[in-house]
């Protein structure tokens, strides 16, 4: 496997059996067996003590040596490599291609610490096939099933513990304790600690673009070791691309659910629709909200998760997390250096990861490209509040509702994010700015700031200010609407002072000063009164 070059499914199982195994490396010497193209070994080193990669291959260990140059690779037969001062060896799809598996199986035993090792399920990759007969893939010497290759570990790791997990056929490869007929691939662990769990999650992805929308949700799964499943909100999409989401759902159900609205609802009307469908379906150990023009570092949705679990362990009440970014307003913003395409952020990323990946940093504001929100604090505050519109804002307010309700929020550092930008306001040819001021000014009425750059000072909600927004709340309307800038906007209750002022001068544009009369006769009663 070559990241970037491989065929996705290719990676999907390779990274995801890497990912898996995550919480294991912290702190141990640890052996790569067979480490071949060099990047599991390479991200182990982020976290482990000690890595080193064997292969036999010249060619691999050249390559890697010279791209990986943070890791140790050596040239050696797995078979008779010297195991004994490994804390933990892993070998992923090796011993398939052994023309002697048991003297590979002996050699590994030669390891005090963990075992953990990986083959194909010859049911799924060499349908048909016998014991014995040739392998589908003409670099497998032999195949075996689940049963068939637990039982050759057994006999040769006897008086070790030894556990059995399935890695599943269907995206995302998720990988689950017990032997599994059907799995695509089988792995085995010898001794070790307590198996990793990882948390169920549940992402809202308000979209309006199809394509957009199911690549994010194929690469956010992709890079996540648990399960994860996706409420795709279809906020006023056109027919083609509601179509397109249609499918997707019913070839990943499992993976994949879509919410649709006729119209266009706003960010936080179908961020708000997505979670609910999530907190309604099941019970998911964290919710959170995604953009669509997102792709994520390999670690990053890994590394807030694990971020959560330690802010947990330390009692900072955690309840919105965020990654860094290449294109986000505020702290979260990074520079990880110039990459051209997905391949070259994904070293870059890797490479700043290297550096941040254990640090959290403490804020007021984490912007809504991605939020990690716990259970209990979407119960407390609820969802985002949708009198802000099509969007922008409403994480802000989300945030100081939740800050304000007792829980903190966090900028993970390591953990990158490559955000595209503002792309539903570029399909829909809308202001980004003006939205931005429109919605100042609500935030700010709404806080009772004289100053809007005063909201972090806030240390309680103004009187008659509730924290709680429930996930079904709409936008106040009072049946006087203005479209501005292709947004409809409710001249009450949304428009800005300048919008307002605006619609006033187009209503008495091109009639007789005498009109203004009324208007102003209206206005002075009602400030007398």
């Amino acid at each position: 496997m070559i990241p970037g070059q491989s065929d996705p499914a290719t990676e999907m199982f390779h990274w995801q059996r890497y990912l898996f195994f995550r919480p294991w490396y912290e702190g141990r010497r640890l052996i790569d067996a067979a480490s071949g193209e060099g990047y599991g070994a390479a991200y182990a080193a982020a976290f482990a003590r000690n890595v080193r990669g064997f292969d036999v291959s010249e060619e691999a260990i050249a390559h890697a040596s010279a791209t990986y140059g943070h890791v140790e690779f050596v040239q050696a037969d797995v078979c008779e490599a010297d195991y004994s001062q490994a804390d933990l060896v892993v070998s992923f799809e090796t011993i398939e291609h052994l023309e002697d598996p048991l003297s590979f199986l002996r050699a590994l035993n030669s390891c005090p610490g963990a075992i953990v090792i990986s083959t194909p399920n010859r049911e799924t990759h060499s349908p048909g096939a016998k014991k014995g007969d040739k392998p589908a893939n003409e670099f497998h010497t032999v195949e075996w099933t689940p049963q068939e290759f637990a039982r050759l570990v057994r006999k040769e790791f006897g008086d070790r513990t030894v556990r059995f997990l399935s890695q599943a056929a269907r995206w995302p490869g998720t990988i689950t304790e017990g032997l599994r007929d059907d799995a695509m691939y089988t792995l085995a662990v010898i001794d070790g600690p307590d198996l990793p769990v990882w948390p169920r999650l549940g992402l809202a992805m308000p979209t309006r673009h199809a394509e957009r929308a199911v690549n994010a949700v194929t690469n956010l799964s992709k890079y996540y070791p648990g399960d994860i499943e996706f409420a795709v909100v279809a906020n006023g999409c056109a027919p083609e691309h509601l179509q397109k989401l249609r499918e997707a759902e019913r070839e990943a159900p499992h993976l994949i659910h879509v919410v649709e609205s006729e119209t266009n609802l706003g960010y936080a009307v179908g961020a708000n629709l997505g979670l609910d469908f999530l907190w309604q379906e099941a019970w998911f150990d964290l919710f959170g909200v995604v953009n669509d023009d997102v792709y994520p570092a390999v670690d990053c949705l890994p590394q807030m998760v694990e971020a959560y679990r330690e802010l947990v362990a330390l009692e900072r009440k955690p309840g919105v997390l965020g990654p860094v970014s290449n294109c986000v307003n505020g702290a979260q913003q990074v520079d990880i250096g110039i990459y051209t395409d997905i391949q070259s952020m994904q070293t870059s990323a890797a490479a700043y990861h290297r550096q941040h990946h254990s640090s959290v940093t403490e804020t007021d504001q984490v912007r809504g490209l991605l939020l990690l929100i716990t259970p209990e604090c979407l119960s407390a505050v609820g969802g985002f509040d949708p009198r802000f519109g099509l969007g922008n804002v409403e994480d802000d307010d989300h945030n100081l509702r939740c800050r304000l309700a007792g829980f903190s929020l966090w900028i993970v550092d390591g953990a990158f994010l490559h955000h595209t930008g503002s792309a539903t306001f570029k399909d829909l040819g809308l202001d980004y700015q003006l939205s931005i001021a429109r919605n100042g000014q609500l935030f700010a009425e709404k806080w009772r700031l004289g100053v809007l750059a005063d909201w972090s000072e806030l240390r309680r909600a103004p009187k008659g200010v509730k924290l709680f927004v429930p996930l079904t709340a709409r936008a106040e309307a009072s049946g006087f609407e203005l479209v501005v800038n292709g947004e409809t906007v409710d001249l009450v209750h949304q428009a800005s002072d300048l919008e307002f002022t605006a619609w006033l001068v187009e209503q008495l544009r091109g009639k007789p000063r005498t009109e203004r009369v009324p208007v102003i006769e209206a206005f002075a009663r009602k400030l007398a009164a």
